[in-house]
């Protein structure tokens, strides 16, 4: 039973990844190309110039490389143990916990990202045959298949939840802290209060210092990692005060926190997607190639720090100027470093012209603006 679903899970990560691949090789290239609205000299400006259509794009085109990334490292996973090279019990729970992960967040994101990528191409985006609208037709019931998201995840958070008990006779909210505090090193000052207030110190007026501390590749795996941890240990130990002895309480209990369960799970599988990108870039010898990369790997990790603000600024993980800065460097840095490689960054997923099968990314604007030209002149 294991090995039918995790190969259907396994297959339907690679599988959605491929399609987020196409629909961004067609949004971005055409974002390349289309001209819309005049500035001040009269020249209209490609999409991608637009600060907005850049906000819409290069973050999901940084999340679609941390999944294919992390769905290779599954790959090889998978490999391992169905070879037989390293079947155990242990690798086989591995597995099935990663590819619950994968499936869960690969599906969501594709649906997500294939949406964006077709009201990034306007009306021509809704057409048929530029292929968007029936990509995510197709990978739609992908949520549900081979296990509803959301039970995968409640899976993946159990595991977790597992992995701490064995770590612990009796686990108690000190004593789980603790054991983060020994992972991540740093947060120790987070709980005495004495991080946050040297944070404000450095902070203050400097947005460029505020923002070196979260760009260092060791403390974006520390803040990543903290919050998982976290989540799990007060997990922990909200559900082991609920009893073994009262299961109606117990029930309750487990339903109270069923949602904290998923944003748990969901948190350490962006944590995989984010270490799978990070060991890719060691792998990356090109200088130029590895800087790029390395901003998109930095783009990714922002994005899910920004998206989480609220859970790093209630436990005192980041202060506001810090938060403030995340999202300026984002904006400000970023998707300007970026935009000048998006067409690279989508051509090195080399698909070619029989798998995209769309217009839209093979010049079809520029031939249209060609064709009105000659006709107005």
């Amino acid at each position: 039973m294991l090995g039918t679903l995790v190969q259907g899970r396994v297959s339907i990560t690679g599988g959605v990844t491929n399609a987020q691949k196409v629909a961004l090789t067609i949004a971005i290239r055409y974002a390349n190309e289309r001209r819309q609205f005049p500035s001040h000299d009269g020249q209209e400006h490609i999409l991608m110039d637009y600060g907005r259509h850049q906000r819409r794009l290069l973050p999901a085109l940084a999340r679609t490389y941390a999944q294919a990334f992390a769905h290779l490292e599954l790959l090889e996973q998978f490999d391992e143990v169905f070879s037989g090279r390293n079947d155990t019990e242990s690798t086989r729970a591995d597995l099935e916990t990663v590819a619950a992960a994968s499936k869960a967040l690969s599906t969501w994101n594709a649906l997500e990202i294939i949406q964006t990528c077709r009201e990034a191409c306007g009306g021509q985006g809704f057409m048929a045959e530029h292929r968007m609208t029936g990509l995510r037709a197709d990978l739609d019931v992908y949520a549900t298949f081979e296990g509803d998201n959301n039970v995968l995840l409640q899976l993946v958070a159990k595991r977790l939840l597992s992995d701490y008990s064995k770590a612990f006779a009796s686990p108690d909210f000190g004593t789980l802290a603790q054991y983060v505090v020994e992972q991540v090193g740093e947060v120790a000052f987070n709980r005495g209060g004495l991080r946050g207030l040297a944070q404000k110190f450095t902070d203050f007026g400097s947005t460029a210092r505020s923002i070196g501390f979260v760009r260092d590749e060791e403390h974006q795996h520390q803040l990543l990692t903290d919050r998982v941890h976290t989540m799990i240990a007060r997990l922990a130990n909200e559900l082991r005060h609920s009893g073994k002895k009262d299961p109606v309480e117990t029930e309750r209990v487990f339903n109270r926190h069923q949602n904290d369960l998923i944003l748990a799970a969901k948190a350490h599988g962006e944590l995989i997607q984010w270490e799978a990108f990070t060991s890719a870039l060691k792998k990356i010898n090109n200088p130029e190639t590895l800087k790029v990369m390395t901003w998109l790997r930095d783009l990714f990790g922002f994005t899910l720090l920004e998206e989480n603000l609220a859970w790093y600024l209630m436990n005192g993980r980041l202060t506001s100027q810090r938060a403030e800065a995340i999202t300026d460097y984002i904006d400000g840095r970023l998707l300007g470093r970026l935009k000048p490689h998006a067409l690279d960054l989508v051509d090195a997923f080399g698909l070619s012209e029989g798998l995209i099968r769309s217009d839209l990314a093979f010049g079809s604007e520029t031939r249209r603006r060609e064709t009105l030209k000659k006709a107005n002149a």
